[in-house]
């Protein structure tokens, strides 16, 4: 871009109002408003197909029925002790009696056990099922609805954000609403059931009793609400710490070279400390609660045998009676706290729900016309601009474009020139409707824009940005993607590529793409990578004429080509316009010197317009322009060139290409990420590993886990010591009367409340700095990584971000708390099996035989969920995609790309359903409840017949027995609930490990300091070739150089030639094949990377700014610069004058990289920012490409101070930057063919003589 997007340097004009402030500003706050949506949960299933509410409908129905079948073993439960309370008989008939009674109530039980087995598995597997198809069709939604938003709210809200919420909202949701729902479900309904089973028996006790389950309700939505609250302020800080990751990921070649690596580090964990907080405080709450509601479950028990004992003796209450109500309002308040753990999954997916919602239901401003407005034919071209005032939304305050009209007749080419900042390329975005003006009108063939379907209207136009932003698939597709939908779909496969290939001829790119292996079905890897930046841009020009549109919108469309490819493309574009309107905005004049009209602006204004030849005569800023551009004061006269005609000059050879696409360096290849998944227990070493500052935290944690385990097994003493000292207190253990159990029981609840809450602490903070430490970690080592390690298409800042987003707080599935859980469950057991058998060996050891089925019920969940999370590929791919999509929205908008996007994301998604294994997740989980039931069964089978019955065994025995192993087992098998936390936390464990341990293919280390003084730096006879080329032709092949102290190179060549790859090898991007690389006659392997880094100072053609503010951008290292620093070498560049004007000066934020500045005022912070490294090297990669050609003069006038005493390495395509150069080394095919100062290589009249011969003005 030539221009601002938001920051301009701008100043408002008095003369020119608004007509309606008020309609104006409406509309202004319209395109920048973001929609709070407070959606509820439930409004997902908005997206549920009729068939599938109706599945909805029934899992909701078999989750209640799942619900319900512990609370009726109560039922059973006080039926059985009325057939012995009147103590052991040796009647004959009482004893067949009994035992006839016994069959007939465990024959209950096995049909409650049945029908939970049924009714589990349809709820498990329905939930499931249901939550991956609904979010599945929300994450396309969500992903539609983000790319017709209007670009003021990309600039708003940043891609980092929208890439969240496509991937972890919308899985956060997915959880939500999937098992985790339908165990809710049925934890309430047991709830529910038990609650009116209790009041069927005694409504008087069972009122009492009540308190119980009312004082949960009390602890859960209080301290729920709090915990909710803390969430989402944690969210918000997220998204702070996401789209700085974005930022610093997205810029790494930067960072990299200004050694910025520590500084951001430490940026990322100063953002990320305050959520991690919030989330350590969110985790103690949800301990409060656990705590909370044992500890009230404990009291109500205490309550109900103190209130029971006191009811049965005033004949009041049954002992039937009591034990049932104490058993189902025990079963309630289980029940309930089963669906607690649950509870922060519920609220994390109600909040993502309202995240997701404000962005599926936030209307563009510009949707209502998008395909709904008029159409015109045929379309004649003329456009005009009648006093338009243009302000963006986000600086109201600061008008861009002032009363700016003028008339494009159809056919006629118009080019705009003027200053970086003047408002060029923003008469291009009002053009294709990407903003909407403040005031004035725009009308195409005498129609109001407004009034123009916007889908239709941008169908018409070709439009080629600066920017080039390429996508994942075929190079046909990337050039067919110019093809509106509509007009696509009207053509055959043949007819398309033809189109395809006679635009690639047009843009001089078909010799290319047809020497490839796969030709024009090669596969580009994201973003393009593996093209130069030439090639991109010529695919992008295919891309714009392949319509054949009858508007052409070029804005520099040829900047990043050398002058042969750019004289190349120009004479074919020449023939392309033919006939077309046409809009170009260049910075090389030479490019449009043959323009029907030339419009000057400056500061938002159109200073004057005419031919070449009358702005020459009358216009003192077009002549400046021109004489700053000249190669010299008076023009070589014009000679015959001789050249061959190879228009792949411009390119790597072919062979070259026909390697890197056999080796994989454009081809997209999908990653498997299970193929390479580390055993389980290499995933624990790994976490325990990073969790080990916290050891002493986890081990308290632990050991009040076990603790907590253990006194599971005195609930079981406490309840049926309890129930017999109702009866008579002689029965109880050393014959202590009800109120005694009722005190033990309010001791226990505070003992437990102790336990539960000390846990959750401990637990809470060595979980939170764990997640913490990942995300640090693995954001450090990503850091840490050389440039190699990105250019892996695996390795996508999508990607990178997904996991460090996701999988860094997922691994907290396998750290200290799931030891907890998993220690007090296995001591509960343990504990409830000692205490079983030394109250009766017999039942004890017959309750155990029950444990091994529902631990094999259990692992077998948990396998299944592992092979699930390994099998199934994450969407990795899928969020790249979406990430990709809205970092080039602009392009993606003007293509109309939207709908493409959006398909190609949906058959991504899809791949991942994986149905079968819902219903063997649905199987293993229901076989846990049904094995729970079934053992109950037994145990009141043989309990009752065998040992009750012939009085071998007390009530009491029983009693305490069955709840110390029956009901212990039940508790610990809570543990496989969180299986699929476990399993998915052990593959996130496997990606984050993975990623922090790859190689890095980073520069080796050296231990000598780099020299305090200018010296020589040379390459000697080096080869290289790219990582990702494992076979073909050199990148380099044979080059030395020798740039001696204080002397300025040059390296000049067409695109693809080796030039940028020198730099590349200097900066230690990249390692080389063979020869040298010596700086002082020492390899530069030799020196630190910490003093040799301060060494060199890089200006890229595509810089990218990384920092909150414009202050924080200028920045690299830990070293505070002052303000007056900055504003001095901002005016070098002269940008200090467009900083004072801003209303926040240097404290402007910087969005997106940079984004909301042109790509002129880019360039000058990058050369400011290397100025102020104070570098002893200076590295300059088309540093001025991007500036008009007064900004080029003032800052080549800069650069040359700043040479001064320094040594400087200058790639360029402008031969007038390098002129003065002490050696100008001429690239072709990786091969240096010319060398010598400007004067012998002119006098020469070789290659470089060519090059400039092409660059001259005429006239």
């Amino acid at each position: 871009m030539s221009d601002a997007i938001l920051l301009d340097d701008i100043q408002p004009i008095a003369r020119c109002s608004f007509e309606d402030r008020e309609t104006r500003d409406t509309a202004i706050e319209e395109q920048i408003e973001t929609v709070s949506r407070r959606a509820g949960l439930f409004t997902v299933y908005r997206y549920a197909t009729f068939y599938e509410r109706w599945s909805l409908a029934i899992c909701v129905f078999c989750a209640l029925v799942a619900g319900a079948a512990l609370p009726l073993v109560t039922l059973v439960f006080g039926s059985f002790i009325e057939h012995f309370i009147s103590g052991n008989s040796n009647d004959a008939k009482t004893t067949h009696f009994i035992a006839d009674s016994v069959r007939q109530l465990s024959l209950r039980l096995v049909y409650i056990a049945i029908g939970s087995l049924l009714s589990t598995w349809c709820s498990t597997w329905g939930f499931n099922r249901l939550g991956e198809k609904i979010t599945v069709r929300l994450q396309s939604e969500y992903l539609t609805a983000a790319l017709q938003q209007n670009l003021d709210y990309f600039d708003a809200v940043g891609a980092g954000e929208l890439t969240a919420g496509v991937d972890t909202d919308i899985r956060t949701i997915q959880e939500g609403i999937s098992q985790k729902m339908g165990m809710l479900i049925s934890g309430l309904a047991g709830f529910i059931v038990a609650i009116i089973i209790a009041f069927s028996q005694n409504p008087r006790f069972a009122g009492m009793m009540l308190s119980q389950p009312l004082a949960l309700m009390l602890v859960v939505g209080g301290l729920g609400s709090w915990m909710g609250r803390t969430q989402r302020q944690g969210q918000v800080n997220w998204v702070q710490a996401d789209n700085l990751a974005q930022d610093v990921l997205g810029a790494i070649r930067a960072v990299l070279a200004y050694r910025s690596q520590e500084r951001y580090t430490n940026k990322y964990q100063e953002t990320i400390r305050v959520p991690i907080l919030l989330e350590r405080r969110e985790r103690l709450i949800f301990g409060i609660i656990v705590a909370g509601s044992f500890a009230v479950l404990h009291w109500a028990n205490g309550l109900g045998i103190w209130q029971a004992n006191r009811l049965f003796h005033e004949a009041k209450c049954t002992i039937p009676e009591a034990l049932t109500i104490l058993y189902a309002m025990t079963v309630a308040g289980g029940m309930l706290s089963q669906a607690l753990p649950f509870l922060p999954a519920i609220i994390q997916a109600h909040d993502a729900v309202s995240r997701v919602f404000s962005v599926i239901e936030r209307r563009s401003s510009s949707s209502i016309s998008y395909s709904t407005g008029r159409t015109i034919k045929p379309l004649q071209g003329r456009i005009e601009f009648h006093d338009v005032i243009f302000t963006y939304p986000s600086q109201p305050s600061r008008p861009i474009l002032h009363c700016v009209s003028f008339i494009v007749l159809p056919g006629q080419t118009v080019a705009f020139v003027g200053a970086s900042g003047s408002g060029k390329s923003t008469v291009l975005c009002l053009l294709e409707q990407l903003y909407l003006p403040s005031s004035g009108c725009i009308t195409v063939d005498h129609e109001p824009i407004e009034e123009l379907g916007i889908s239709w209207l941008r169908s018409q136009m070709g439009y080629v940005d600066q920017d080039v932003a390429l996508f994942r698939g075929s190079i046909h597709d990337n050039i067919a993607y110019g093809l509106h939908v509509s007009l696509k779909q009207s053509l055959t496969a043949a007819v398309v590529r033809e189109r395809v290939i006679e635009a690639a001829k047009i843009a001089q790119i078909h010799p290319f793409i047809s020497d490839l292996p796969d030709g024009y079905d090669t596969a580009l890897g994201f973003g393009g990578s593996g093209l130069s930046g030439g090639q991109r841009q010529r695919i992008a020009i295919a891309r714009a004429i392949v319509s054949q549109p009858p508007i052409l919108l070029l804005d520099e469309a040829t900047a990043a080509l050398d002058s042969k490819s750019e004289r190349e493309v120009q004479n074919a574009l020449g023939a392309a316009m033919t006939g077309r309107t046409t809009i170009v905005i260049a910075h090389r004049l030479s490019t449009i010197q043959r323009a029907d009209k030339i419009i000057v602006m400056h500061n938002g204004q159109i200073k004057d317009q005419g031919s070449h030849a009358e702005l020459m005569l009358k216009c003192d800023i077009y002549q400046a322009l021109v004489r700053q551009q000249s190669m010299k004061p008076k023009p070589l006269a014009q000679e015959e060139m001789h050249h061959e005609r190879n228009s792949f000059s411009a390119d790597v050879s072919t062979e070259d290409w026909k390697d890197v696409t056999k080796s994989g360096a454009i081809i997209h290849r999908p990653h498997n990420g299970s193929a390479s998944a580390p055993v389980l227990r290499s995933g624990v070493r790994f976490v325990w590993k990073l969790n080990e500052p916290e050891l002493l935290y986890v081990g308290a944690g632990v050991f009040l886990s076990i603790l907590a385990g253990m006194s599971y097994p005195l609930h079981a003493i406490f309840f049926g010591n309890g129930i017999v000292s109702i009866i008579d207190p002689k029965l109880s253990t050393g014959g202590h009367p009800a109120r005694f159990w009722a005190l033990m029981y309010l001791i226990h609840g505070v003992v437990v409340f102790a336990l539960y809450y000390g846990r959750a602490y401990c637990f809470a903070a060595s979980a939170s700095m764990l997640h913490m430490r990942a995300r640090a970690s693995l954001f450090k080592s990503l850091l840490s990584k050389g440039f190699p390690f990105f250019d892996d298409e695996a390795h996508s800042t999508g990607s990178l971000l997904s996991v460090l987003s996701s999988d860094a707080q997922k691994i907290i599935g396998i750290s200290g708390t799931s030891l907890g859980l998993t220690a007090e469950s296995v001591f509960m057991l343990v504990t409830g099996i000692t205490v079983g058998c030394a109250f009766g060996w017999k039942l004890g050891l017959a309750s155990t035989a029950i444990i091994p089925f529902i631990a094999a019920s259990g692992f077998l969940q948990y396998f299944i969920v592992m092979h699930v999370q390994r099998c199934i590929r994450r969407n990795s791919d899928a969020v790249a995609i979406a990430h990709e999509a809205f970092t080039s929205i602009r392009t993606v908008t003007v293509l109309g790309l939207q709908s493409t996007i959006s398909a190609a994301f949906a058959a991504q998604i899809q791949q991942d359903a994986r149905e079968r294994y819902w219903i063997l997740t649905g199987v293993a989980y229901a076989c846990g409840t049904f094995f729970r039931v079934l053992g109950i069964a037994f145990v009141f089978w043989y309990g009752g017949i065998h040992l009750i019955a012939t009085g071998e065994y007390s009530i009491q025995q029983f009693y305490v027995c069955f709840a110390a192993i029956v009901w212990g087992s039940q508790a610990a098998s809570t543990l496989f609930a969180h299986a699929p936390d476990i399993a998915g936390a052990q593959v996130a464990a496997s990606r984050v490990r993975k990623l922090m341990h790859e190689s890095s293919l980073s520069p080796s280390e050296g231990v000598m300091p780099a020299p305090s003084t200018v010296k020589d730096v040379a390459l000697r006879r080096v080869h290289i070739r790219y990582p990702t080329r494992s076979s073909g032709s050199w990148t380099l092949d044979d080059v030395s150089l020798n740039a001696r102290a204080g002397h300025l190179i040059g390296l000049v060549g067409a695109t693809g030639s080796g030039k940028s790859s020198v730099i590349n090898l200097l900066e230690r991007f990249y390692s080389a094949g063979s020869g040298s690389i010596t700086l002082d006659d020492a390899s530069i392997d030799e020196y630190d990377l910490e003093s040799y880094y301060h060494y060199f100072a890089l200006v890229d053609q595509n810089p990218c700014l990384v920092g909150e503010d414009i202050r924080e951008a200028l920045h690299s290292d830990n070293r505070v610069i002052p303000d007056e620093e900055l504003l001095a070498v901002l005016a070098k560049v002269g940008l200090d004058g467009f900083i004072l004007s801003l209303p926040q000066g240097l404290s402007t934020p910087i969005i997106a990289n940079g984004s909301n500045l042109s790509g002129g005022q880019r360039q000058r912070m990058a050369i400011a920012k290397a100025l102020l490294w104070k570098p002893k090297i200076l590295l300059l990669d088309e540093a001025t490409s991007a500036l008009d050609a007064s900004s080029e003069y003032q800052v080549q006038q800069a650069l040359r101070e700043a040479m001064a005493g320094r040594t400087t390495i200058a790639v360029a395509h402008r031969l007038k930057t390098i002129m003065h150069a002490d050696e100008i080394l001429v690239f072709e095919n990786g091969r240096i063919v010319e060398r010598g100062t400007h004067r012998k290589l002119m006098e020469k009249r070789g290659k470089y003589w060519e090059l400039a011969q092409l660059q001259e003005l005429e006239g």
